[in-house]
């Protein structure tokens, strides 16, 4: 069976619609009279062929009662109605012209310790900025010996999303947690960390 007939009947697919409206959106009734559904479907003729037609298709379950039609929506016609939206939308992509696309950055239980310590330590010492030699001591309070170089490249990458920034005074780095991470850790881990 083509589709095109179907495709480029607008009454048949406004029918559709519709039903499946009716049906699945607003939960009314199985069942609905051509004569009801005409006006909402918006249709140009009667409605009698486009019925007929997506009877034909098997969309529609369809009965003549006191010249009128009883119709209710069959799953292939659901299934048909919710593709059918799928490729309008598609086709119609929104008015950015292009599809929004969601990053989504997951953090390694090491940048999550160190953005949570860095805020702890920096609110214990009501300064925002905090040396970045005092944290690597805090991680490591045992053998700190070549693990700056772990927590900076750590740091680098916090910096790089926006959670954290860092800063030279003299000879000293100082580090901070942004606004964007102290958001972070109050969203995801505030509550399976700090408690």
């Amino acid at each position: 069976m083509k589709l095109y007939p179907l495709l480029t009947d607008k009454d048949a697919i406004n029918l559709l619609k519709a039903l499946y409206d009716n049906e699945v959106l607003e939960k009314k009734s199985y069942t609905t009279k051509l004569s009801d559904v005409g006006s909402k479907a918006r249709l140009k003729s009667r409605g009698t062929e486009a019925a007929e037609k997506l009877s034909s298709y098997n969309l529609i379950a369809l009965d003549s009662v006191d010249n009128d039609y009883i119709m209710s929506i069959t799953n292939r016609g659901k299934e048909f109605i919710e593709i059918f939206d799928q490729l309008v939308e598609l086709m119609n992509p929104k008015s950015s012209g292009q599809r929004s696309i969601s990053i989504k950055y997951e953090l390694t239980n090491h940048e999550k310790k160190i953005l949570i310590l860095t805020y702890k330590m920096s609110k214990e010492s009501g300064s925002d900025f905090i040396p970045m030699k005092m944290l690597v001591e805090e991680l490591y309070p045992v053998n700190q010996a070549g693990k700056s170089g772990v927590v900076s490249r750590c740091i680098s990458k916090l910096e790089e999303i926006g959670l954290m920034e860092r800063q030279k005074q003299g000879r000293k780095t100082l580090v901070c947690v942004t606004e964007k991470g102290f958001k972070t850790i109050r969203q995801q881990y505030l509550k399976g960390l700090m408690h």
